[in-house]
């Protein structure tokens, strides 16, 4: 037989390891999950209540996403080794579920001696400089910000009052990396945010296309970052 490319080979490898991480994750397709907290009401309908396959990711993307899976692991082991090595009690992948909110998720990091949650977060150089470049005018999305909250929320509920929560960002361009702090108000925020889901979704029909809630921004609205972009008509473009 002819012998497939490098490449060729390398993306099927990654297309068996992404089947793997889907069924140990996504299997039960009935919750809504927290990597998705603070995005489309839509989005969170269409995978969770209508359970719809949505369009699958292009090579490339998965590559992308397959850097940043590398990447989590590296620090997390890194972090294990140190924990082991002090004797210190900590949360690696810890799965969670808030069962009045329909939510599940699993956190990065958790420091329990210090009651305090870290989420890792790869960006490109483009991104990186919007937060922390001389001339800066973003900060950590609300999605990312959310996303920690509800690990928060969790920890607060099953574990205790939580006295810090950090979202930790590297650099794929350079291997920089930043620390920055997410206030725990935002606890309630995405507390909030899942109630506002479950009452969007409630009537198991889609949500009305709204922008701040389906979507929640309009990039979303996007074939490259929403896999029921097809489904969904376009979202807002689709509407206008």
């Amino acid at each position: 037989m002819q012998r497939p490319t490098v490449r060729e080979i390398y993306d099927q490898y990654l297309q068996l390891l992404n089947e793997k991480k889907t069924l140990h994750r996504y299997q039960d397709r009935s919750w809504f999950h927290s990597s998705t907290a603070g995005l489309c009401a839509r989005k969170h309908y269409y995978a969770t209540i209508d359970q719809l396959e949505g369009a699958s990711i292009d090579d490339t993307t998965r590559r992308l996403f397959r850097l940043g899976d590398l990447v989590h692991g590296d620090i997390q082991e890194a972090i294990r080794w140190w924990a082991d090595s002090n004797g210190v009690p900590i949360l690696i992948e810890k799965e969670l579920y808030l069962e009045d909110l329909n939510v599940r998720g699993f956190i990065d990091l958790g420091f329990v001696y210090d009651d305090t949650l870290h989420d890792i977060k790869t960006c490109n150089h483009w991104k990186w400089s919007k937060m922390f470049g001389k001339n800066a005018d973003d900060e950590p999305s609300i999605n990312y910000q959310l996303q920690l909250a509800t690990y928060g929320l969790w920890y607060e509920r099953e574990m205790g009052p939580l006295q810090g929560m950090t979202l930790i960002f590297y650099n794929k361009n350079n291997s920089a990396m930043r620390e920055v702090k997410v206030p725990i108000g935002m606890i309630k925020a995405a507390e909030d945010y899942w109630n506002m889901i479950n009452d969007a979704t409630s009537s198991l029909t889609p949500p009305e296309i709204c922008l701040e809630s389906a979507p929640v921004y309009s990039w979303e609205c996007n074939e490259k970052y929403c896999q029921y972009f097809d489904i969904c008509g376009g979202g807002i473009h689709g509407k206008n």
